[in-house]
């Protein structure tokens, strides 16, 4: 009997019952694995990258240097990489 593969969205509300060792372990391995961008989401990233570096340039230049500035900054950070990750699984996580 062939095994429905787990969906990347579905890795977070999965309890253990709902899921075999084979399942688990392709979809973890696919989550941590490097994916190649194609052409378009090169593209979506380079424009995510662009407006998040202005951001960035926009706190350092008119906030004052202070510990909400800093969580500001990493929260800028952070949202690069959630958007990498939303672009490589085209929104799946």
């Amino acid at each position: 009997m062939e095994e429905t593969a787990v969906k990347l969205s579905d890795l977070n509300r999965l309890n253990r019952s709902d899921v075999s060792d084979e399942q688990l372990d392709a979809a973890v391995k696919d989550l941590f694995s490097y994916h190649p961008w194609d052409e378009e989401q090169i593209n979506r990233g380079a424009f995510v990258k662009e407006k998040l570096a202005e951001a960035y340039k926009a706190l350092i230049l008119h906030v004052p240097s202070c510990p909400s500035r800093t969580r500001a900054l990493n929260a800028l950070t952070d949202a690069r990489m959630l958007a990498n990750a939303a672009i490589s699984f085209n929104g799946q996580v």
